[in-house]
């Protein structure tokens, strides 16, 4: 999102917060990207990308409560980010809720897919990073998948035990 001339200041410098924090980020500095998202969002409110940068710093920190905030409001911002449905459905597998964070990671791969649609030729790691994203998306899901089955086996299990 690069500012025209007609933008505000405040856009402007929220655009200038972004890539602060992009720098930060890169640089593994969690905390600084995170304080220079939450500024930038602070001014612009409004824009998804803020939530998913500052979501990803958190993901990064394992801190799957923030996640899962910044994600829901990056996608009532923009429904359409497999970003943001992503991360959304790590952070819920993460809190165990299998079902939701299933269906998150299926909306995120058909997002993705969607922006891509030759994302489901394997291509080689780093030639095309819309197609890396799809092919970890998809290893994701069939991880939760499997976490869910073995969640529901174990409790019919536990179920079997204690009827005899």
């Amino acid at each position: 999102m690069a500012p025209s001339a007609a933008e505000s200041p405040s856009a402007m410098q929220a655009e200038r917060l972004r890539r602060d924090g992009n720098f930060c980020f890169k640089k593994d500095r969690f905390g600084a990207a995170i304080d220079a998202y939450t500024e930038a969002i602070t001014l612009c409110p409004n824009v998804p990308v803020y939530w998913t940068n500052r979501a990803l710093c958190h993901l990064k920190r394992n801190d799957w409560t923030k996640v899962e905030e910044d994600c829901r409001r990056a996608i009532q911002l923009d429904h359409s980010s497999f970003k943001a449905h992503y991360m959304l459905g790590l952070a819920l597998q993460q809190r165990h809720e299998y079902a939701e964070g299933i269906k998150e990671l299926e909306r995120a791969l058909d997002l993705g897919r969607c922006a891509n649609p030759q994302s489901y030729i394997v291509e080689e790691r780093g030639a095309n990073p819309q197609s890396y994203i799809v092919e970890e998306i998809w290893q994701e899901l069939a991880k939760a998948k499997y976490q869910e089955w073995e969640h529901e086996s174990n409790k019919r299990s536990w179920e079997l035990q204690t009827l005899k």
